[in-house]
């Protein structure tokens, strides 16, 4: 039993209508699938010349390779439905609104994928910059944590130290003169400690009134002249009985904000490591040179008969924090730093550039 001829065309109608409805159906799944079925629809409708079956399907499908497909492949898809018009209106050319109504699909199907690509795109660059930003805020978190780290550290380290130093140093003495003068050294410790803590918890909570600019390098609270600390750093060491010999060379005040605070910072560091590690009494040098260039700090002391032999630095007072916070505060700057023992020496050299700053 045959199909007579218009039974034959109904078939291929609806064989056309399930074409049609398995690439809407596509699209769910791939779009460039959907792409590449469809071609089968464009064919029979060519054949049938019935093109208002496929309307839907080259919208949808159209829309959906502009949204989510490579740029080649949309280059591929946009070529072959363009073919696809010209075919209808080479088969159809006494009937022009065929053309114009297929030209008007396949633009309007064009239009609203690319616009569904743009805010696609755009939208993942949105994305792309919220996550380069949380990974930002993350390393600026990470740095100013340890910031507060190397700050905290040289608020408390230096103070305790030296108030430890001069008592332990002190704890049999019977000259009444002698311990007068250690209490007096013990509480101006106490007192410097706790105005640098006081000035770090305002910048903690954002209470900062002029009196001392946040430094975002973390170099320094309540650093003033650098100057004056030296002079405040050799005294320390004398009231230890240790024999300073400080040598300073050029105008240290030229010298910008930020490099004065970490070299003051890294003075106060290499000063409680003489107190920590160096034989009572010994000898030890503290030099600051300045100029148009940088800010060079080299401090050197006798190491302990110990450490001459092992070669490495032990004590109860060490946290092994000291030299890495150095490390850090220099390399922020841009500098270098370098430590290490030598001729019975402990040396710390470090130079700090100040070209092109400008004092803040």
């Amino acid at each position: 039993m045959g199909f007579r001829e218009g039974e034959l065309v109904d078939v291929w109608y609806a064989v056309n209508a399930i074409l049609t409805y398995g690439a809407l159906a596509m699209v769910a799944w791939r779009s460039t699938w959907a792409s590449i079925f469809s071609g089968s629809c464009l064919l029979l409708s060519l054949i049938l010349g019935d093109y208002g079956s496929v309307n839907t399907a080259v919208v949808v499908v159209t829309i959906a390779v502009l949204a989510t497909a490579t740029t080649a492949f949309v280059k591929a898809h946009l070529i072959i439905y363009a073919v696809w018009v010209l075919m209808a209106w080479w088969r159809r050319p006494d009937q022009p609104s065929v053309f114009w109504g297929l030209v008007a699909v396949l633009l309007v199907s064009f239009l609203v994928g690319a616009a569904l690509r743009y805010f696609s795109q755009q939208r993942r660059r949105n994305e792309q910059q919220v996550r380069d930003l949380e990974i930002l805020n993350e390393r600026l978190r990470e740095a100013e944590r340890r910031a507060l780290a190397r700050d905290l550290h040289d608020v408390v380290a230096h103070e305790l130290t030296l108030i430890t130093m001069q008592t332990m140093s002190r704890r049999r003495s019977g000259n009444v003169g002698e311990l007068h003068r250690v209490l007096e050294t013990v509480e101006d410790a106490a007192r410097s400690a706790l105005h640098e803590l006081r000035v770090m918890l305002r910048l903690l909570r954002d209470e900062n009134d002029g009196e001392h600019p946040r430094d975002v390098t973390g170099a320094g609270l309540a650093i003033g002249s650098l100057e004056h600390v030296v002079t405040s750093l050799a005294a320390s060491l004398r009231d230890l009985r240790f024999e300073p010999e400080v040598v300073i060379t050029g105008d240290l005040e030229a010298m910008p904000t930020t490099v004065r605070g970490t070299a003051a910072r890294i003075l106060q560091e290499a000063v409680t490591n003489i107190i920590k590690y160096a034989p009572a009494g010994s000898r030890c040098r503290i030099e600051v040179t300045a100029d148009e260039h940088e800010l060079c700090l080299r401090v050197a002391n006798p190491l302990p008969r110990s450490t001459q032999r092992t070669g490495a630095h032990s004590s109860e007072l060490s946290s092994g924090l000291g030299l890495r916070g150095i490390a850090e505060r220099v390399s922020l700057l841009g500098g270098h730093a370098e430590s290490g023992s030598a001729d019975g020496q402990w040396v710390l050299d470090v130079c700090l550039p100040v070209d092109g700053r400008e004092a803040l």
